[in-house]
């Protein structure tokens, strides 16, 4: 009998090793399918991006009506996102993020046959909805991840949206020249394919009992649970930090969005690229920015923390795009969108993290759907003020307004306050002062 025990205790202790070993797999396997997931539906909106703007412009809009055209999808989004995160909440982040896949393919379908500033209003009004799940994506990575990994997490999102624009301009580039239809029909497919990968290999993140828990918890009249709208807003807007954060975000955000409404135009006016040519400045601008998103966040944000990865990305936010405004030519324009990169790629991720700690942990989809509401309304206010500043006073104009947005948003974040839960609210805290200063 002595003999066999302890061949049982060492039985017993490696399944519980092999039980451990394979409880941190499972993350791992499931963020990697939500990767791909996000990186498929952003590339669809890769590919149209840069396109609206020519598209737009076969139809003699003006910039303030490309600038509607474009922040026509935020606002859908604005409207939306909240939405999509509560639903999340209450009924799994899995159907969710199919329902919204599906949404966008049928924009994209619409978009490729539009023939008027009508039809590619609607359908970018289509987009909007269907895109307004990404919080639903962050909030799936904040159910699996603990805290001190989260802008980790997060870091992927953005490697997926900067690899989106890697390979979705250049497709888009290079069957735009082949048939006006092809970048639309293509983005269509990739979100279809999309919505069945996700739906035979994506798994839920939130457990029957935690989906009825929440449901229950939507429905009881506490203030912190209730499912009316002005009480979760209260309740996230209680918090300083998170309300700090959220006009971090709407600062940068707008200052991002600004350029995208005449950014193809400035450099066809500026350099004589066309839609290829834009769609490989995309690609460029996008690489840069996975890297960043991807693995340099990942790196930094454990020993820096977020606030001040944010703080050390801002300044190079603003210049980049002040740089791009006053190109002459494609070497100094490359070297802004670099700079630009590195800004976005830095702050996008940690900003988002840190909103992820400040919200209350049973609201995590709805307060993520806010922070997303936010950054809608960024990129609502972005692009119409780069569209007006294009009518009003000439090509420079919108990088330079940008410039000055992140500008504030760089002098703001030095005021920032740490954050509880984060990296830099704790030991980390003395090594953010001593390299940033307060």
């Amino acid at each position: 009998m002595a003999t066999t025990d302890p061949g049982r205790r060492t039985t017993k202790g490696a399944e519980a090793q092999g039980n451990s070993e394979k409880e941190e797999r499972t993350p791992r396997i499931r963020l990697a399918i939500l990767f791909l997931t996000v990186f498929v539906d952003l590339v669809g909106f890769g590919i149209v991006l840069p396109l609206l703007p020519f598209y737009a412009d076969r139809f003699g809009a003006s910039g303030t009506q490309i600038a509607v055209l474009v922040f026509s999808y935020s606002a859908a989004q604005l409207l939306l996102a909240p939405i999509w995160g509560r639903l999340s909440d209450r009924y799994g982040r899995r159907p969710i993020l199919i329902i919204g896949l599906l949404g966008s393919a049928v924009s994209y379908v619409v978009f490729a046959f539009a023939g008027s500033i009508l039809a590619l209003l609607l359908s970018r009004i289509m987009a909007g909805v269907g895109g307004a799940n990404i919080p639903v994506a962050q909030a799936y990575i904040a159910d699996i991840t603990p805290p001190e990994k989260r802008a980790g997490g997060m870091g992927l999102i953005g490697a997926a949206f900067g690899l989106g624009f890697i390979f979705g301009p250049a497709i888009g580039g290079l069957l735009a020249p082949i048939a006006p239809e092809a970048p639309g029909l293509a983005a269509a497919g990739l979100c279809s394919v999309n919505a069945v990968l996700a739906l035979f290999f994506l798994p839920e993140s939130l457990s029957r009992e935690e989906r009825a828990s929440r449901s229950r918890a939507s429905a009881s009249p506490g203030p912190r649970q209730s499912g009316n709208r002005k009480e979760e807003l209260a309740l996230v807007f209680q918090n300083p930090e998170f309300l700090q954060v959220l006009i971090l975000s709407f600062l940068f955000t707008a200052a991002f969005s600004a350029m995208h409404p005449v950014f193809p135009l400035f450099v066809e006016d500026r350099l004589g690229l066309g839609e290829r040519g834009v769609g490989w400045l995309f690609t460029f601008m996008g690489l840069i920015s996975a890297i960043m998103q991807g693995g340099v966040v990942r790196l930094l944000a454990p020993r820096i923390g977020e606030r001040g990865l944010v703080r050390l990305c801002a300044i190079p936010f603003a210049v980049g795009l002040l740089l791009i405004g006053l190109a002459p030519n494609l070497g100094v324009l490359l070297a802004a969108l670099t700079l630009l990169a590195i800004g976005f790629g830095g702050t996008l991720p940690s900003l988002v993290s840190l909103l992820s700690r400040a919200a209350p942990e049973e609201i995590q989809g709805g307060s993520l759907g806010i922070g997303q509401s936010v950054g809608a309304l960024a990129r609502v206010a972005g692009p119409l003020l780069g569209g007006l500043m294009w009518d009003l006073s000439g090509p420079a104009s919108p990088f330079v307004a940008g410039s000055v947005l992140a500008a504030v948003g760089a002098i703001w974040v030095f005021l920032l306050p740490p954050v509880p839960g984060s990296h830099s609210a704790s030991d980390v805290e003395g090594h953010v002062h001593g390299r940033f200063g307060d």
